[in-house]
């Protein structure tokens, strides 16, 4: 990378800053819950605008229950692609933005999602911009995929992640930088579980020997289920909801329970499900019959050796800007799995700094914005130019 080119991306990032955090700014402000498919769109349509105000082509992909993906492709004379990728949906339902609209408080902003991941979003597009300006000829293609609905397991982002990484060389996922400004080279996966109990209903005053009680046998199978959790292995298990019964003088005829575990590796939630299983095929309470559904939402992001390589490069030109940059593995999914399973050297967390995901305050380090869309630009370029006609 030359000093001229270092230099004139730097300045197209200083010049439109402002641009940039008024754009975020109106995407935060813009409600995007997974599961509202018009305040997702919404947000797809602000992205789509300023991708096309900065001549950036893109195919648009409708699903009929969650919001649309957007694949945005800016074209390198080098062979190959690097993929970026980004989630516009929140935790947040419809009406937060009103209640908790974006803010700036010295140098922390604030509002919903605007670390997780919206301030990614941005980075993405204005990263890709610079280097479209001011280093096309070094570059291999960039692929930047927008998903409608990561936070609740992307159940139909996973196919399209699959199909858009599987002749990727390098992934980076924008997540948030993580609080001490590192980036992720590992993480957990998430699997969501289900079990469901039928009984007997019976008045349990009068009859209760006629009853089948679904929530003794709920409640002997948690307790089962959590004897499961393996520490050392960083398998956890959570039980997330439980439902069950009619009345409270009815021996209750069915119950329910979500299961949640996070893992650093497939093979042991193949473990944790088979004994799972075990226990939910067995009848604690005698006439019960039970069932088991859900499975893996995201997979885990391992490490390997490309990720290290990858890794390496993002170093390099942290190193190249005197900005200290270091990696984490860390314990929430994301993404970033899916990519990195199929053995595509990937990063995580490139996205600015910021903390608290999910809460009330939620915020990203304002000082952290243009460093990390400089960073972003810069690890592109350097693994470009290694690529090999």
């Amino acid at each position: 990378m030359t000093s001229q080119e270092n230099t004139r991306i730097s300045e197209y990032l200083a010049k439109n800053e402002e641009e940039a955090l008024e754009f975020l700014k109106s995407i935060v402000n813009t409600d995007s819950f997974s599961y509202d498919k018009k305040g997702v769109n919404n947000v797809a349509a602000k992205i789509m605008e300023l991708l096309e105000s900065k001549g950036i082509s893109y195919v648009i992909r409708e699903n009929e229950e969650f919001g649309n993906h957007i694949i945005a492709t800016i074209k390198g004379p080098k062979d190959g692609k690097i993929l970026l990728m980004g989630h516009m949906d929140t935790v947040h339902p419809e009406g937060t933005t009103k209640e908790r609209p974006f803010t700036v408080e010295g140098n922390l902003l604030r509002g919903p999602g605007v670390s997780d991941m919206k301030a990614g979003l941005v980075t993405m597009i204005y990263a890709v911009t610079a280097l479209e300006k001011f280093a096309n000829e070094d570059l291999c293609d960039i692929e930047i995929l927008f998903t409608p609905e990561e936070e609740i397991g992307s159940p139909i982002s996973r196919a399209v992640i699959e199909e858009r990484a599987k002749d990727a060389l390098a992934v980076f996922n924008l997540e948030a930088g993580r609080p001490d400004g590192s980036v992720v080279t590992a993480r957990k996966g998430s699997a969501h579980l289900k079990i469901e109990i039928e009984g007997k209903a019976s008045h349990s005053g009068a009859f209760i020997e006629n009853g089948i009680s679904a929530n003794d046998e709920l409640a002997l199978k948690m307790t089962k289920i959590k004897e499961l959790m393996n520490n050392d292995k960083g398998v956890t298990v959570n039980i997330g909801t439980i439902k069950g019964g009619v009345s409270n003088n009815m021996v209750s005829p069915h119950a329910m329970a979500t299961v949640h575990s996070g893992f650093w590796k497939t093979e042991d939630f193949d473990e944790l499900y088979k004994g799972i299983e075990k226990i939910v095929n067995t009848s604690y309470v005698k006439g019960t019959k039970s069932s088991l559904s859900g499975g893996v939402s995201i997979l885990p992001m391992e490490y390997n050796d490309g990720t290290a390589q990858l890794y390496k490069i993002v170093q390099q030109a942290a190193q190249d800007m005197s900005l200290p940059i270091t990696e984490q593995h860390t314990k929430g999914a994301a993404d970033a799995g899916f990519a990195s399973s199929m053995g595509v050297p990937t990063i995580c967390a490139m996205g600015p700094v910021g903390g608290n995901w999910h809460a009330l305050d939620e915020y990203m380090e304002l000082d952290t914005f243009l460093p990390r869309m400089e960073l972003l630009a810069r690890s592109i370029l350097l693994f470009s130019k290694d690529i090999k006609n």
